[in-house]
């Protein structure tokens, strides 16, 4: 293995994926640019995902195991094969997923453009529906242009409240091994959304490069995620690391990240509510003068009876909508 500076490997953990796996390593295998290490972490499946792993016989590639199911989590799944890595850059890939032959490719331009200045990548990726139709993500949809655009922070951040929704997903980054240490690798207390908790923090070290490009593939209603089993009314985990990154920030970007804060809050809640009466810790620090509209539908969440509950759910849903159309029409 070289160390040289364009050195990839691919991290993809794995959790009872059995109908899937073989998709994800054969976009690996043909990829129009190699990657250096293939590197899958097994996370104590009790399928037959090691038997599939096995048929292949690459010598990339490398399988590790964490063997107890009572320690099982995707965030210490990823951080173990980032740790074990040694490629200067990481590539994502979760089991389910799959990249386009030409993800590492682009993914290597943006390495030649980026220099020393950004160490996080991503590209263009489609959403596949389980009819099989497909749909762009909202940010490669927005630019289509075929430019490099680099986003410190404030930028990424800006793009998220847009949209209404992060620009990247995990099966579309490339980053660099040493920004993901420097930042503290995936928190392994997070619950649901380390991932964005994880580009929040990366952000906050290093800058990011974007390609608009269709390089990967996310498959929608999956079965047999990781934290299938993990209660969902829970606060968000990027809470708490957007309370601390807006305690040390300017005016301007402390106004952005209240923003963000409220808005990740109010999505995750309509989510948890479509199942249960919202627990008041889902929602604990919403900036109310930011949103109070917002506040007030997250109290009818938690305490109204559930037919109510529903019609509330569907207001959040209207508030969400109403909001993203006026920002977009400023």
């Amino acid at each position: 293995m070289t160390n040289g500076m364009d050195t990839i490997a691919a991290v993809i953990p794995l959790y009872n994926k059995e109908p899937y796996v073989t998709r994800a390593i054969n976009s690996i295998l043909a990829q129009s640019a190699p990657v250096d290490e293939i590197i899958i972490v097994d996370d104590a499946s009790t399928d037959g995902s090691l038997e599939r792993v096995e048929t292949f016989h690459d010598p990339r590639i490398r399988v590790l195991r964490r063997l107890d199911p009572k320690e099982r989590g995707l965030p210490a799944t990823r951080n173990l094969g980032i740790r074990s890595a040694t490629s200067r850059w990481i590539a994502l890939l979760d089991a389910d997923d799959s990249w386009h032959p030409n993800f590492i490719e682009e993914s290597k331009k943006l390495i030649a453009h980026a220099g020393d200045g950004a160490r996080f990548l991503f590209t263009g990726w489609e959403s596949i529906e389980p009819d099989g139709s497909s749909r762009r993500d909202p940010y490669s949809a927005k630019y289509t242009d075929g430019e490099v655009r680099r986003l410190d922070l404030d930028a990424f951040v800006t793009e998220w409240l847009d949209m209404g929704a992060c620009p990247v997903f995990p099966s579309g980054v490339v980053v660099r091994r040493d920004a993901l240490l420097q930042a503290g690798l995936f928190q392994e207390r997070c619950r649901r959304g380390e991932d964005k908790d994880m580009w929040l923090r990366v952000l906050a070290v290093t800058d990011a490069l974007s390609s608009a490009r269709l390089c990967s593939s996310y498959y929608k209603a999956i079965p047999g995620a990781m934290n299938e089993n993990i209660s969902t009314n829970v606060r968000h985990c990027l809470c708490a690391t957007l309370e601390d990154m807006i305690a040390r920030s300017s005016p301007t970007r402390r106004r952005l990240l209240e923003r963000l804060f409220n808005s990740e809050v109010l999505e995750y809640a309509r989510w948890v509510a479509g199942r249960e009466p919202l627990s008041p810790e889902v929602y604990r620090g919403f900036f109310v003068s930011t949103n109070p509209l917002g506040y007030a539908s997250l109290l009818a969440l938690s305490y109204l009876p559930f037919p109510l509950l529903q019609l509330a759910r569907r207001s959040l849903v209207g508030l969400r909508s109403l909001r993203g159309r006026r920002q977009r029409a400023l």
